[in-house]
């Protein structure tokens, strides 16, 4: 059975701005402690895929022990935001990323966005970079990646096992297996790959638009 959709995270998978949205919580916390940079990349690098906004309240538990006022949630949504806006409209794509969407458009078959961020932000993104006319719908944040899939699948009347997803992260690979979604991982070192040993592993995203599933 051909694919009858394609779905994509964004941040590691279409954009290679991960280390981005890293450097921008280092910035924000650089006052709070003697090892924020090297906590808050290592805490990054193994929750890929989570909102901002629960990363956010991880690292106030963790630097303040104290729990975010929602006051503190909109000021660090503005910041944040300042941070990273320039410098991810000039992150690279991830090789074969652009190619892959121009191809699903040419063969009538969707592609969506399911991502940690908030799905305007990511649309209005996406416009930027001339990508959106190529992408059927985005979803994103606050919602979790196993829910937005699950709501994905609803609203589009499609079988789990007609789709792939495509994720840099556990939590991509987490949420394709409780919808039953085939998932292929993408790393652009494979060395590095976090997915479980079976796990299909690519450094650039491909769909063999003939193949059977």
């Amino acid at each position: 059975m051909k694919i009858k959709a394609a779905i994509f995270d964004w941040d590691g998978t279409i954009t290679d701005s991960n280390s981005i949205k890293t450097e921008a919580f280092i910035e924000i916390f650089k006052d709070s402690h003697h090892n924020t940079a090297e906590y808050i990349r290592s805490y990054q690098q193994s929750n890929g895929g989570i909102s901002r906004f629960e990363k956010y309240r991880h690292y106030i538990r963790h630097f303040f022990h104290h729990e975010v006022s929602e006051a503190d949630l909109k000021t660090f949504a503005q910041r944040y935001s300042k941070l990273c806006k320039e410098k991810l409209l000039q992150a690279p794509f991830i090789p074969g990323a652009v190619e892959t969407l121009q191809k699903l458009k040419q063969n009538n078959i969707p592609a969506f966005i399911v991502t940690g961020s908030p799905a305007e932000e990511i649309r209005e993104l996406a416009a930027a970079r001339n990508l959106l006319q190529l992408i059927t719908n985005i979803y994103g944040s606050p919602q979790t990646k196993n829910i937005l899939l699950n709501k994905l699948l609803q609203e589009h009347k499609l079988q789990a096992t007609e789709t792939v997803f495509f994720g840099d992260s556990i939590t991509d690979y987490n949420a394709a297996q409780i919808n039953n979604i085939p998932f292929i991982g993408i790393c652009l070192n494979k060395n590095f790959s976090p997915f479980p040993q079976k796990t299909t592993v690519l450094n650039h995203i491909h769909i063999d638009f003939d193949k059977k599933n």
